[in-house]
Formats: structure tokens, C-alpha cells, sequence
């Protein structure tokens, strides 16, 4: 039996109106454990969605602006696309792929709100009726994006910037992952810290004098924040040879985005993400 958007959607939907701030935006998100949230009218009609990725893209664009002061009408994607609930997951695999959205709000006939379907539903899809179909190494992408723990957020920044699907492997001198770095941990960041990216952050402290006994001076310690300090330690990784059903299973069972691969050495290979998943449901209907 085909797959149904019905199936996997995820309701009730958690809302915003244009005129709620970024910093309730963020702090729902935050709460609730969701990385978008469906725009609506008076009516309860969407008229956009708001995402990490736009949270992100204000903080990093716009320093100065505190995010309580900034309404979600100006971060929001407008061009809202969604889907019926009798739609398969393979119609919403390649809308999302198609629009560039990691989610589509689900309507019924009259054009009503009645769910959300998100890339994480349909790696769920793909976890439980995919069996058999792939193997990691067929679906993975092999270009990562990498980096090393010592390098800065502000590179990190600019990695995920490019990333097809804004994630950054750290990998040690031996290329074994050692931690990942996705959009959600640069939006979630204080933005104070991303402010100072580029110029001297320091924290005040007094210091014994070393030219006069007992008196003290300030001092300056240097706070630069590395790819150590916000990657996730310690990822969760895939196997060249191993059912991609199954690795996706563990991205569902730990509510991650994504899988560095390494071969049975811990090399690392390659890269499955949400988005790899969407493209394999795409070429293939199980």
C-alpha cells in the first residue's frame, strides 16, 4: 500500500502569527524541541513558515537588533507551499526537494491546516518501508563538508553556508569524526557571541599588579569560541555496508539530522543526511 503524507504528518501544528517576535519564535521552538513553525492569520490560514534557518540568518545578518524587537513577518518565508494529507511521502520528498523546505504545512480539500509533514517524518517513512531497498553507500554523498575542532564559528559559519545540507564534520588527524556541527547549533548560539565574531571578546577581571604589590588591574582573557565548543561530540555514525533503513532508524531514534559514514575503521567516507533520504524515497518507490 502506498505511503500517505496522512500517514506521517505530525498534528496539531504549532503556530505563530506575522506579528509574534523572533525571540517567541525561538523560544517555542526551544520549548517544544521543533526546528519550524507554520505562519497564520486571524483565520488560522497559513501564510508562511518560519525556521531555525531564518533565526539563524537574522542573528548572523543583523548583530545590532535584539530579537525581541524583530517580528517574524520579517524573517519569514512567505511563499508558503503546501501539500494535501492524501498526497505519498514521495510527492512531499520531491516538493521539498523542488522548494528548498524542510517541511510543508498539510491541508484538507477546503485548504484547511490540519498537520505538518517535515523531512524527519519522512526519514521516518523511509526507516520503516525502505527495508532491503539500499545500502548506505548508494545513497550517501561523498563530498563532506569538514572541519577541525580548533577551527573558528566564524569559519564553521561559512562551511554550513555552503553545505548542500548545512552540516560540517569535524574529523581528527586520521579523518575519524569526532563531532558534527549543523545550522540548529549556530541559531541557537547567544547572539551576543556571533556579535563579536571578528573583533576582541573579552571578559574583565582583576589582577595583582606585577609592578606594584597588591594593586590590582584589569586584565583581558580572550573568548573565541572554536568548533569544539558547539559541535556535537561523539556523533552517532553510519556503515558503508549497513541497510540504509536501519541507519535511518537511528537518526529517528535520536532525533538527528544526519550520519557521518565511515568504513569499518572509522574513516570517515561519506555523509547521510535528511536530505539523502528525501532522494532516494524520489527515485525509488518501495
Amino acid at each position: 500500500m502506498t505511503a500517505r503524507v496522512s500517514s506521517y504528518m505530525s498534528s496539531p501544528v504549532y503556530v505563530v502569527k506575522p506579528t509574534d517576535t523572533l525571540a517567541y519564535a525561538r523560544n517555542l521552538m526551544l520549548s517544544k524541541d521543533i526546528s519550524r513553525l507554520v505562519v497564520v492569520d486571524d483565520q488560522a490560514r497559513p501564510v508562511g513558515v518560519i525556521t531555525i534557518t531564518d533565526i539563524a540568518n537574522v542573528i548572523l545578518g543583523r548583530p545590532d537588533r535584539e530579537l525581541d524587537e524583530i517580528m517574524v513577518k520579517e524573517a519569514m518565508s512567505g511563499d508558503v507551499k503546501t501539500i494535501e494529507y492524501n498526497k505519498t511521502i514521495k510527492t512531499a520528498a520531491y516538493m521539498m526537494l523542488k522548494y528548498g523546505v524542510g517541511g510543508l504545512p498539510v491541508v484538507d480539500e477546503s485548504g484547511e491546516l490540519v498537520g505538518i509533514v517535515t523531512r524527519s517524518d519522512l526519514v521516518r517513512a523511509f526507516s520503516e518501508r525502505y527495508k532491503g531497498v539500499f545500502r548506505v553507500a548508494e545513497i550517501m554523498r561523498g563530498d563532506v563538508t569538514i572541519a577541525r575542532r580548533t577551527h573558528s564559528v566564524a569559519y564553521i559559519v561559512k562551511l554550513i553556508n555552503t553545505d548542500p545540507s548545512a552540516k560540517v564534520v569535524i574529523v581528527d588527524e586520521d579523518r575519524k569524526p569526532i563531532g558534527v556541527i549543523a545550522r540548529r547549533d549556530v541559531a541557537f548560539l547567544e547572539p551576543l557571541v556571533l556579535a563579536r565574531r571578528g573583533k576582541e571578546s573579552y571578559i574583565r577581571r582583576k589582577t595583582a599588579s606585577p609592578i606594584v604589590e597588591e594593586k590590582l588591574i584589569p586584565a583581558r582573557k580572550y573568548l573565541i569560541p572554536l568548533a569544539e565548543d558547539i559541535m556535537t561530540k561523539n556523533p552517532i555514525v553510519a556503515y558503508l555496508d549497513e541497510d540504509a533503513s536501519e541507519a535511518a532508524s537511528r537518526m529517528v531514534e535520536h532525533r538527528i539530522g544526519c550520519l557521518p559514514v565511515v568504513d569499518r575503521d572509522g574513516v570517515l567516507k561519506g555523509i547521510v543526511t535528511k536530505r539523502e533520504i528525501l532522494l532516494a524515497i524520489v527515485a525509488k518507490r518501495p
